[in-house]
């Protein structure tokens, strides 16, 4: 690490006063890390609580994979329909969204194999519900940004 980024100037805000300060705040970061910042603007008083506590790069990569699943219109309204009630077989999905049953199979199947709904079979009929309370406390959420923000 070159001796220019030994020492780093950071900005302080201290009771609404900016204050610069010097630290040793480059002490085992790799050099592409020191380098981006030499100046920074940091509030201790908001950061300080959150320092340790934001998610690990695994969990956001778990979250992001699950963002990802419930980004399709189709597999939103699948999981609306199925909010509406305790479960759908793929025939009563279909009808309610105007799709083919195969095109309705084909998005539980995502959605099963990302755990955001589960199956029971009952004779030859497979009936769908969602995995848990969280699925439908995120579409809900969604669908009240949404309302919250068209008005």
């Amino acid at each position: 690490m070159s001796p220019e980024l030994a020492e780093k100037q950071v900005m302080v805000m201290i009771g609404g006063r900016e204050q610069v300060e010097s630290m040793n705040a480059f002490a085992g970061l790799e050099p592409s890390v020191a380098e981006r910042c030499k100046v920074e603007c940091v509030c201790p008083e908001l950061v300080a609580p959150i320092v340790g506590h934001v998610t690990e790069d695994q969990d956001a990569e778990r979250v992001s994979r699950l963002f990802s699943v419930l980004a399709d219109p189709t597999r939103i309204r699948i999981l609306h329909a199925l909010s509406l009630s305790d479960e759908l077989c793929v025939c009563d999905i279909a009808f309610l969204i105007d799709l083919s049953q195969s095109a309705v199979s084909h998005q539980l199947r995502t959605l099963r194999l990302a755990d955001v709904v589960s199956r029971r079979k009952e004779g030859r009929t497979m009936f769908y519900s969602l995995s848990d309370e969280h699925i439908r406390g995120m579409l809900n959420n969604g669908l009240e940004h949404l309302v919250q923000h068209n008005s």
